[in-house]
């Protein structure tokens, strides 16, 4: 019997460690926000391997989902790569690959992702500077449709309309079975309009990453209440976060056992199983 509530990490990345640091400047510059840290392997695999202690209660994160967007077409490669080499090295980690709109070999990619123990798509359309709802975009939600390779959307910026809400609803309101995640809680800084524009689907699923620290547990708790509790995944987005800090905070909000423990674990366990990861 475990002597740990296990949790795991919907939402993170990880740059090589020659770029760690340049990659968390990138960052820290475009959303204004200070960063935890600057994202390396070890340090990420270290997160892993402390003990959480919340309210006299013992946490330990257990696996970790990574990710890292191609800025230009010729990163999605070696990104891939990258990705996969950590996934095959560390069973704590699962990853998500990368596309770029630019990839005109974008069958290819992702045709090839499985076979890289790459289990989904990630986009992040405020880097990659396109509208989620592009229509020159379709042919690739389909493809991974047809894969069954469900997509990361990032959601939400205060600056930029690429992630809105209203064009996820758009999106999926054109392709209903797309399974899809929308991180940021459906849309960082334009919560209350994806409250209102996304419509609940058994595809559709959010992650809570780089929302916490912005809202509060009843916010939340509204999104659980119309989407389903099923739905949800803890997420910290490292390296932005902490992810210590960002459970803690998840925890205070203080909702019922059964709930919490579906969305630090059970839920991304489960949908983990959905896709062959055991």
């Amino acid at each position: 019997m475990l002597d740990f509530i296990p949790v795991i990490d919907a939402h993170c990345h990880i740059f090589p460690d020659k770029i760690a640091e340049k990659s968390k400047e990138s960052v820290r510059d475009f959303y204004e926000l200070p960063m935890y840290t600057s994202g390396t392997v070890s340090h990420l695999q270290a997160e892993r391997s402390q003990m959480i202690k919340i309210h006299n209660q013992n946490y330990k994160i257990i696996r970790q989902l990574i990710c890292s967007p191609a800025v230009v077409p010729k990163q999605t490669h070696s990104i891939n790569e990258f990705i996969s080499d950590c996934v095959n090295s560390d069973s704590g980690f699962a990853g998500f690959g990368t596309i770029h709109p630019e990839n005109e070999n974008f069958q290819e990619i992702l045709s090839g992702f499985r076979d890289k123990n790459l289990i989904g798509l990630k986009v992040h359309s405020d880097f990659q500077q396109f509208n989620i709802d592009e229509p020159n975009m379709y042919p690739v939600y389909q493809e991974a449709e047809t894969l069954n390779l469900p997509v990361l959307f990032h959601m939400g910026d205060r600056k930029l309309d690429y992630s809105h809400p209203r064009r996820l609803a758009k999106l999926l309101g054109d392709m209903p079975r797309l399974t899809a995640v929308a991180a940021h809680m459906g849309g960082y800084s334009h919560w209350n309009e994806a409250l209102a524009v996304l419509k609940p689907s058994e595809n559709l699923f959010f992650d809570i990453s780089s929302t916490l620290q912005f809202i509060d547990g009843g916010l939340l708790m509204k999104f659980i209440q119309k989407f389903g509790e099923t739905q949800f995944f803890f997420g910290s987005d490292f390296p932005m976060w902490s992810p210590a800090k960002e459970l803690e905070t998840l925890i205070d909000f203080k909702y019922p056992e059964n709930l919490l423990y579906k969305l630090i674990y059970q839920n991304y366990a489960d949908f983990l199983k959905a896709q062959g990861v055991s």
